[in-house]
C-alpha cells in the first residue's frame, strides 16, 4: 500500500492503520481529478476514475502523461467536427 499510494518514497515510518486510512482518503480525493482529467483528453472517466481510487497519484500522473488517442479524421479540432466530403 505504501508503494502505490507513494508514501513509501517520501519515508513515511507510520502505522499500518494510519497509512491506509491516510491512502484511502487521498485517493478518494484523486479519484474524480483523474477521472475529470482522462475525460478531458478523450478516455473513459469511469476506467480512469477507478483506476484513480486503487492508485491515486500514480492514476493521475498517469492520465497526465499519456497522449491522448487520436481521432478518426485528424487531430485538429475542425477535423474532428466536419468529416471529409466525398468528391
Amino acid at each position: 500500500m505504501g508503494l502505490a499510494s507513494g508514501f513509501a518514497l517520501t519515508g513515511y515510518h507510520g502505522g499500518a492503520a494510519n497509512l491506509l486510512a491516510t491512502s484511502i482518503a487521498i485517493n478518494l480525493a484523486l479519484a474524480p481529478l483523474t477521472a475529470a482529467v482522462a475525460s478531458r483528453r478523450g478516455r473513459s472517466a469511469l476506467v480512469w476514475g477507478l483506476i484513480g481510487l486503487g492508485f491515486g497519484i500514480w492514476a493521475l500522473a498517469g492520465a497526465l502523461i499519456f497522449l491522448t488517442p487520436r481521432s478518426q479524421y485528424g487531430s485538429s479540432p475542425s477535423a474532428d467536427s466536419h468529416p471529409p466530403h466525398a468528391a
